[in-house]
């Protein structure tokens, strides 16, 4: 597990440098040059492509995830499994893009409100490269995490484009020009979409095999299997698309794209909670994935125990920073009056992606055992309750019911795929150290509401939670071993003290 660890906080650190970075961007720069209205175009457009890229990879992450060493191993034969991953995805793109340059206006009408549709449309083809470049840093992803070395891909996503996020907003202020500033935002993706390929063509020494063949499917005897999977995709990602991003459609259709730069602001601090979770996902899937394939159950609940634990403890102390200092954050943010209107929009979501996050590799797992076809039928049913609770909620309370949606069906979601964990394959991702979990950051933040009301002075009351709440925290959580991983890191950053 220490390899995984390791691995993680390379990334972590990595993700954490782009957390400044994006702080920078999202928390001052953005509120203090653009307009709401400029800001919510801007969000509304890398929203999207990140939103369609989910679709439009047609889930080649996940293949590469269960197909990758079935077809490198050793008397294998992988000839067109590259070719399948890299191309068939460009074929999804042009559609769209065809579909796009037909239907502009029907497309438009339909992402966005009538006073905001001219804005939009003056800017809708940006969505393409774009959408062009998130698919394939997703699939440059699955390789690297195959190869076991994602750092480089995350020193791209998440540090080399907010460089280039930074330098658009420099650029609008010099220009008023937001034409420049899209230009110079898509150079920057396709500029790291390049590098980023050079890279994974090192990984696989440089054998990247895109000659048009399906050998990998017919000799290895994986045709039915792989449709099968293919199909499962095609459903379970446009689900995907719906569960997780269909508060973004609604809040730029039903209200404006002022409401929607408030409320993808308030997502940017949900984000902060993905960081530590999303790092050990990626690296402790493949490791996951071989103890299923060979019976290991005890190891795979081991496994899965501990990544739940590890994700939650990290997310949740973020969220408890994060909440008792947040008016704080608002009131140093350019204009935050306005953006504040999104201070229960973070509590509501961060709740919902506390429970997701609490069950860890869970989901991952489950689209890799052969019950996966009971998520892509639950997806199904959450996708149709999706829409029609966010249409509800967001059209008669705005993005406050937008939120609410999406955390209502994040908890249903969760309690389905806990039911398949626990009743098809065996295993949970809780331990009884959840409930001390569960009382400590209640405590904690209740704490901080009484050092509030103690200290007038909001810079002093801030820096007197951060200290309390940090020492009594990993205090508690080390005392009584609620994350093995956590106290695990903990000890050796004492023993590298203990040695200095």
């Amino acid at each position: 597990m220490s390899s995984i660890i390791k691995e993680s906080l390379k990334t972590s650190g990595v993700n954490y440098i782009g957390i400044v970075l994006g702080a920078l961007f999202t928390l001052y720069l953005t509120p203090k040059y653009f307009p709401t209205g400029i800001n919510g175009l801007y969000r509304l457009l890398l929203e999207y492509s990140a939103i369609a890229a989910v679709y439009f990879h047609f889930g080649m992450p996940s293949i590469i995830n269960k197909y990758y060493h079935r077809v490198n191993q050793e008397g294998a034969d992988n000839r067109g499994f590259d070719f399948f991953v890299f191309v068939c995805p460009l074929i999804v793109i042009a559609l769209f893009a065809t579909f796009l340059y037909f239907f502009k206006s029907k497309f438009v009408n339909l992402i966005g409100s009538d006073k905001d549709s001219q804005m939009i449309s003056n800017y809708i083809f940006f969505l393409v490269p774009l959408i062009l470049c998130n698919v394939y840093f997703f699939i440059f992803e699955g390789y690297s995490a195959m190869l076991g070395n994602i750092t480089v891909i995350n020193f791209f996503k998440n540090i080399i484009l907010k460089i280039f996020n930074i330098a658009s907003v420099v650029l609008y202020f010099y220009t008023r020009n937001f034409t420049f500033v899209m230009i110079l935002v898509t150079t920057g993706y396709l500029i790291s979409v390049i590098f980023v390929y050079l890279y994974v063509l090192k990984l696989k020494e440089f054998v990247i095999d895109l000659k048009p063949s399906l050998e990998f499917l017919r000799k290895n005897g994986l045709f039915r299997d792989f449709v099968q999977f293919l199909l499962f995709l095609s459903m379970s990602n446009l689900s995907f698309f719906l569960l997780s991003k269909v508060d973004v459609f609604f809040v730029g259709k039903f209200t404006d794209l002022s409401n929607l730069a408030y409320y993808t602001t308030a997502t940017y601090f949900v984000t902060l909670l993905l960081v530590p979770y999303s790092a050990v996902l990626n690296i402790s899937f493949p490791k996951i994935a071989k103890s299923y394939v060979d019976g290991r159950i005890e190891e795979l609940n081991c496994l899965i125990t501990n990544n739940s634990m590890y994700g939650l403890v990290l997310a949740a102390y973020i969220f408890v920073i994060i909440w008792s200092n947040l008016d704080a954050i608002y009131a140093i943010i350019p204009n935050g009056e306005l953006y504040k209107a999104g201070k229960y929009i973070f509590l509501i979501l961060s709740l919902g992606k506390l429970v997701d996050i609490s069950i860890g590799s869970l989901g991952q797992l489950i689209t890799i055992s052969k019950w996966y076809m009971l998520t892509l039928y639950s997806s199904i049913v959450m996708s149709i309750v999706s829409i029609f609770l966010g249409y509800f909620l967001t059209s008669n309370f705005g993005i406050i019911g937008a939120s609410s949606s999406i955390s209502i069906c994040i908890c249903l979601s969760v309690a389905f795929q806990l039911f398949v964990a626990k009743y098809k394959i065996g295993i949970h991702p809780f331990s009884n150290r959840i409930i001390i979990l569960i009382l400590l950051v209640p405590g904690i933040i209740f704490g901080c509401m009484i050092i509030d009301k103690c200290i007038s002075n909001m810079v002093i009351s801030s820096a007197v939670k951060v200290t309390t709440s940090t020492i009594l925290y990993f205090y508690i959580i080390y005392k009584y071993r609620v994350s093995e991983d956590v106290s695990y890191i903990m000890d050796k950053g004492y023993n590298v003290l203990l040695r200095k």
